[in-house]
């Protein structure tokens, strides 16, 4: 088992990497180069992009913050933006989202030793917010183009999965606003009643429990997730404007949570190769070709890149014990 899972990472991104070189064959390298060669007329659009990106993780960063907050565990900005941009690396470069989480989880539990269930319940909350917000206002934005998608075959998987990504998600909100005792579902009073994982589990599900009473605390954390979201959707707007595509901002921001949300599952490091193809898929009902989709795609998860090297940077400075709070 233990040697499946070390192999697991591996077999990830050889997976992203055939899905790409699938898609590059698919729609031609000549296309994918003529759809680049604009770009270098336009390296405005280039530094605003990447300055877009840093504002929409700067907005992460800020949520996450707010979340340790609010949950006694006070920590310094630097702290929090340093282990955030850790995250970033590890999205990126090893094992995506979940790999991503994971390093922040270790992070947070590493500063806040006596409350490492808290810290981590803190990582997942932000994660969870971020989500829930992307899909909510995604198919809030899909709404009134539902048909017009629907006409087309190759958008359809991608309407299926949002559907039952919403179908899902509205039925956890209801247990977690409802539902006044989270720990007693058979699967968790199980694992709440372990003699090792009991007591951190039931300290998590306890701060949770604190934001499902304060509902109010959760209104900064969602507003920072629509910044975060629509920061991310200009930053791809920037770098459309600087392929010289006619694509429309109101158009981008229907597909843009879509691909955000059915991204997010951790199939390949950083969703390399599957991001690709719902760009191709979900911009074609617009008229754009396959070639200018996938390098938008391309340059998006360049942008990101970018600031997740600067977080692989922050990973290698040593900092043994956290800055005072």
């Amino acid at each position: 088992m233990a040697g499946r899972f070390r192999w697991a990472p591996l077999l990830r991104l050889l997976l992203g990497l055939a899905l790409l070189a699938f898609l590059v064959r698919s729609v031609g390298v000549e296309s994918v180069r003529r759809a680049l060669a604009p770009s270098r007329a336009h390296p405005a659009w280039i530094a605003a992009a990447l300055a877009l990106t840093f504002a929409a993780l700067a907005a992460g960063v800020v949520r996450w913050h707010g979340l340790l907050r609010r949950m006694g565990l006070p920590t310094s900005f630097a702290r929090t933006f340093r282990g955030f941009f850790i995250g970033q690396f590890f999205n990126a470069f090893l094992f995506g989202a979940c790999g991503g989480d994971l390093a922040r989880a270790v992070f947070a539990a590493h500063d806040h030793g006596e409350r490492r269930a808290e810290a981590v319940t803190s990582v997942f909350l932000d994660r969870a917010i971020g989500l829930v917000v992307t899909l909510l206002l995604g198919c809030a934005l899909l709404v009134p183009r539902l048909r017009f998608f629907a006409g087309h075959p190759e958008a359809r998987p991608a309407l299926l999965l949002m559907g039952v990504f919403l179908l899902a998600t509205l039925a956890l909100l209801a247990l977690f606003f409802i539902r006044a005792d989270v720990a007693r579902l058979p699967g968790l009073r199980h694992l709440a009643a372990h003699g090792r994982i009991g007591p951190l589990l039931r300290r998590g599900i306890e701060a949770l429990d604190f934001f499902r009473r304060n509902i109010r605390h959760l209104l900064a954390p969602t507003l920072l997730s629509i910044a975060n979201l629509l920061l991310l959707a200009a930053a791809t707007a920037a770098l459309a404007r600087a392929l010289e595509m006619p694509l429309a901002l109101a158009d981008l921001l229907v597909v843009f949570p879509i691909i955000t949300v059915l991204a997010a599952v951790p199939l390949t490091p950083g969703s390399l190769g599957v991001r690709e193809t719902l760009y191709v898929q979900l911009l074609h009902p617009f008229g754009i070709l396959p070639g200018p989709a996938l390098m938008l795609s391309l340059l998006g998860y360049l942008a990101a890149t970018v600031w997740s090297l600067f977080g692989g940077l922050l990973f290698l400075r040593r900092t043994p014990n956290p800055p005072d709070k």
